[in-house]
Formats: structure tokens, sequence, C-alpha cells
């Protein structure tokens, strides 16, 4: 049994019960958050975001895989480390030099992200794999960062 609170937060604040695409809500949540975060509170909201959605993901992954079973729908506090891990690539490209997340930029990342947590290429199926909790969380991270890496390539082109 998830004690109430670990299930809330490995929950995304309770985005994953959605009974569609538990993993996408997910992603929609943490998008909202990040959007309205990195406008008031710029780079040190993405860095806080991403610190914080791993170390919680350490303390709720195991117990959510115990209680739930192997990587769970509802479990999607890992997909609000993979989104927030895909707009490093903007802090590195735009944010550093003062340019403001866009809607575009978010999308653009919210696309890559789920193209790669769902199509599961290069690693990240293997990632998924780990026990422990631990592939709940580390598939999203390399999801997070291939999504970074075509972030880039897109806004390089644009």
């Amino acid at each position: 049994m998830l004690p109430s609170f670990q299930r809330f937060l490995a929950s995304g604040l309770g985005s994953g019960y959605s009974p569609i695409a538990p993993g996408t809500s997910g992603s929609i949540a943490a998008c909202i958050l990040l959007f309205f975060g990195l406008m008031l509170f710029e780079i040190p909201f993405l860095v806080g975001f991403v610190v914080f959605s791993v170390a919680a993901n350490f303390w709720t992954a195991p117990a959510a895989e115990a209680a739930w079973g192997k990587d769970p729908g509802a479990m999607v506090l890992d997909e609000w480390a993979g989104m927030g891990i895909s707009l490093w690539a903007w802090l590195w490209s735009i944010g550093i030099e003062g340019g403001e997340l866009s809607l575009v930029h978010l999308l653009v990342a919210f696309g890559f992200f789920r193209l790669f947590d769902i199509w599961k290429p290069l690693g990240v199926n293997r990632m998924q794999k780990l026990s422990g909790g631990f592939g709940i969380l580390f598939d999203d991270i390399l999801a997070g960062w291939y999504a970074g890496i075509g972030w880039f390539i897109v806004f390089q082109i644009w």
C-alpha cells in the first residue's frame, strides 16, 4: 500500500489518474507547471523542477512499482522529470541568453518527449527494464535527453 501523499506525488498531483493516456496527461500537467513556473521564476524554476522531480521519483517509484506493478500508468512523476529534462536544450540555447520560453518551444519539447517516451528507441526500452523502480524513471530521463536533442536541432534549423 502506497501512503496517500506518496501516491499523490507519484501520480503527478493526480494527473496520472486520467483514464485516457495517463502518461500524456502527466506530461501536459508538467508542461503547464513548467510554462507558468518559468514565466514567473525563470531558470531557477527549471533547475528546481528537474531536481525535485528526479529526487521525488527515487522516493516514490520503488513503492509505486511494488504497489501498482511494473511501470504503472498512474505513476507519471517520471514524465515530469523527462519533460523538465527535455527543456534543458532551451536553457542552453536560449534561456541563458535571457530568451523567454514560448508556447512553441514548449510544444516542440512536449512532442519530442512523447515521441521518444512512447517509441522508446536507442536504449530507452532497455532503461525501462531496470528493476527496483529505477526503470520507471530512467527511461523518461533518456527520452527527455533525446527530446532535448531533437528540440535543439529543430531550433538550430528554424
